[in-house]
């Protein structure tokens, strides 16, 4: 039997530092992939974890406000148990988790969300819904526009008042025996 002997050159000068600079160049861009890729995710105090999809533009309603919003809903199986296109909504009527993700957007803003059971419905979820008890949610939210207490209250005050003047309007008319009178006639 024989050996065939492979001569080996010798490393050159400055190799293995190159070698060493190589895995720490590497390493230093696993580490800023890393980093940007869980900042595109955000997560709050209570446990709610979001990613913004578009940042709208604006200020942010807060849980007093009135808001008009369009949401699909995901079950964690991936089954879709509800959506909508643009329903008004009252925050403080919503459950905690999902009145919180919409106080995240701004005015057109998108997100995806993703709401652990206990700021969901835990273990009561409505009837009738196929939504299981203790269940954690994920929903793409789109905040369309949303108005302050302030602004509702003032467009109910003024359509009060608008209905309070038809409604004196009216019986000023039936007193009089017809209609009230309008602008007199052209030539």
């Amino acid at each position: 039997m024989s050996v065939t002997a492979v001569p080996l050159q010798p490393i050159q000068p400055g190799s293995v530092r190159r070698l060493w600079l190589g895995l720490l160049l590497v390493l230093a861009i696993a580490v800023v992939l890393a980093w940007a890729g869980l900042r595109q995710f955000g997560h709050t105090a209570s446990g709610l974890r979001y990613q913004i999809l578009e940042q709208g533009a604006g200020t942010s309603p807060t849980r007093d406000d009135f808001a008009l919003v369009g949401y699909k809903g995901w079950l964690p199986d991936g089954t879709m148990f509800e959506e909508n296109a643009g329903t008004p909504m009252e925050l403080q009527t919503l459950t905690p988790g999902f009145a919180e993700a919409v106080t995240l957007l701004k005015k057109g803003g998108k997100m995806n969300v993703w709401i652990p059971a206990n700021l969901a419905y835990g273990a009561n979820p409505p009837q009738g819904s196929p939504i299981p008890a203790n269940s954690p949610l994920q929903f793409q939210v789109h905040l369309i526009e949303f108005r302050t207490r302030a602004e509702i209250e003032e467009t109910q005050r003024q359509m009060q008042l608008q209905q309070m003047l038809q409604q004196q309007m009216q019986q000023q008319g039936g007193e009089h025996g017809g209609p009230p009178p309008g602008p007199p006639a052209g030539p």
